[in-house]
């Protein structure tokens, strides 16, 4: 009696926690906030439509009490969800509903767990494992790809990145140093250069949205650096108020149009990380290797010598 009272309410469970697996994929089908960077497909299908179609089946064979067929459908589904896992680890990017009905599968998993069928298991866990390798077809782009605007500018096989803070006294500084050498490399083709605003200073962040506003009607070099002076000019003058910032810009005759930021800020993020910028300013220059330069003097002598 205690048995049958004991599979019944494993039943009760697999059923709720199946159930929530199917809300955590409708939330991220319906959810604007979803994620940002990792999207994917097995089949053609959806990973979120294959996840709602994925719990139907287990509760499903759950409700018909076929066991077997419930735990081979649950070994399969961990192998993906360990598939899964280690490309957002591969590449950086983390979707946290993904993570919720992951940590669903595996609950389902555990609760289910049958130790003599080990070997029965480990061969659908592979499976799992061996299909999404296959047949997965994941991307690591933001979805709003077309929103993105990012100051980068030329057509040289080296990569430079400049990392500087508007409140930084050496960036302000180093920007008007290195214009005319920046200029010309980015004008020979010899760099392809992007401006990062790294938020060291708590205003930063301001200035960098409206950098980013500036570009979204002319995403131009020169205008580029041109509003840059500008920015760092307001930065001196401690206009730390964004209504402020706005009457300077229209004063000096830059427009801007507004849009969401946060693509772009998270591509600006993931160099950040990627480059380990700690200080600024910082000059990244990707030549077959990574070196990094920081200091005005540095960065300087590391560009004049890509002439």
């Amino acid at each position: 009696m205690k048995q049958v009272l004991k599979e019944s309410k494993k039943y009760r469970i697999n059923t709720i926690i199946s159930f929530i697996g199917i809300g955590i994929s409708v939330l991220y089908s319906v959810c604007e906030a979803s994620c940002t960077y990792l999207k994917g497909s097995i089949f053609s299908v959806d990973l979120k439509y294959m996840g709602i179609f994925y719990m139907g089946m287990l509760i499903v064979f759950n409700l018909l009490k076929k066991d077997l067929i419930f735990l081979s459908l649950l070994s399969l589904g961990l192998g993906a969800e360990i598939y899964l896992i280690g490309f957002q680890l591969k590449n950086s990017a983390y979707c946290y509903y993904c993570l919720a009905f992951g940590a669903a599968v595996l609950a389902l998993f555990l609760l289910n767990f049958n130790r003599a069928k080990k070997a029965f298991i480990v061969l659908f866990l592979v499976l799992g494992i061996i299909l999404f390798l296959i047949f997965f077809q994941g991307v690591v782009t933001p979805l709003y790809a077309e929103e993105i605007v990012l100051p980068s500018f030329g057509d040289g096989k080296i990569k430079v990145r400049i990392y500087t803070d508007y409140f930084c006294g050496p960036c302000g500084s180093l920007e008007p140093d290195i214009e005319k050498i920046i200029k010309n490399l980015v004008k020979d083709g010899v760099i392809n250069v992007t401006f990062i605003d790294t938020p060291i200073h708590k205003h930063t962040s301001l200035y960098a949205k409206y950098f980013l506003f500036i570009l979204k009607g002319k995403n131009e070099f020169n205008h580029a650096i041109h509003s840059r002076a500008a920015l760092f000019e307001a930065a001196r003058l401690k206009i730390t108020e964004e209504e402020k910032l706005k009457e300077f810009l229209k004063k000096r005759k830059i427009e801007f149009s507004l849009f969401d930021v946060k693509p772009t800020l998270s591509l600006m993020n993931s160099f950040l990380k990627e480059d380990r910028v700690r200080a600024t300013p910082t000059c990244v220059i990707l030549n077959g290797e990574r070196n990094s330069f920081t200091g005005v003097k540095d960065i300087t002598e590391a560009l004049n010598r890509l002439k």
